[in-house]
C-alpha cells in the first residue's frame, strides 16, 4: 500500500517536473529518464525498488549559470517525501555548495551553544 501511494506521488512530481521544460517556466528542466514509463510492466518493476534514479537537464536563470546546461541525477529512497533526495551534478559544476565529486557539501554545525 505504502510502495503504491509512494509511487502516485513520484508520478505527480515527475509531472510536474516535466512542465518545467516550458519556455515560461524557471528554472527549466528537461527529463531525461525516470522509473516510469508508459507500460505496466515498468511500473510494476518500479514498485519493487528501494532507490529511484531521476535523470534529467536543469537550465539555470541566474546571471552567472543562465548559458550554461547542467545534467543532473536525482536519487529518491523509499522513505520519500520524509527522506530527502540526493542531488548529482553529472556535469562538473564550480559552486561553493557543489563539491568536486558532483554532491552537496554538508554544511558544518557548530556544537558551540
Amino acid at each position: 500500500m505504502a510502495s503504491s501511494k509512494l509511487n502516485k506521488q513520484l508520478r505527480t512530481d515527475i509531472t510536474r517536473l516535466k512542465l518545467l521544460k516550458n519556455a515560461e517556466k524557471q528554472p527549466k528542466f528537461i527529463l531525461k529518464e525516470s522509473p516510469f514509463h508508459e507500460d505496466d510492466e515498468e511500473e510494476n518493476a518500479a514498485a519493487q525498488r528501494n532507490d529511484y534514479i531521476i535523470t534529467g537537464i536543469i537550465l539555470p536563470d541566474s546571471e552567472i549559470y543562465r548559458e550554461s546546461s547542467y545534467l543532473i541525477e536525482i536519487k529518491l529512497t523509499r522513505l520519500f517525501p520524509l527522506e530527502a533526495p540526493e542531488v548529482l551534478f553529472l556535469t562538473p559544476v564550480y559552486h561553493p555548495n557543489v563539491r568536486k565529486d558532483g554532491k552537496r557539501k554538508k554544511e558544518s554545525i557548530s556544537s558551540d551553544f
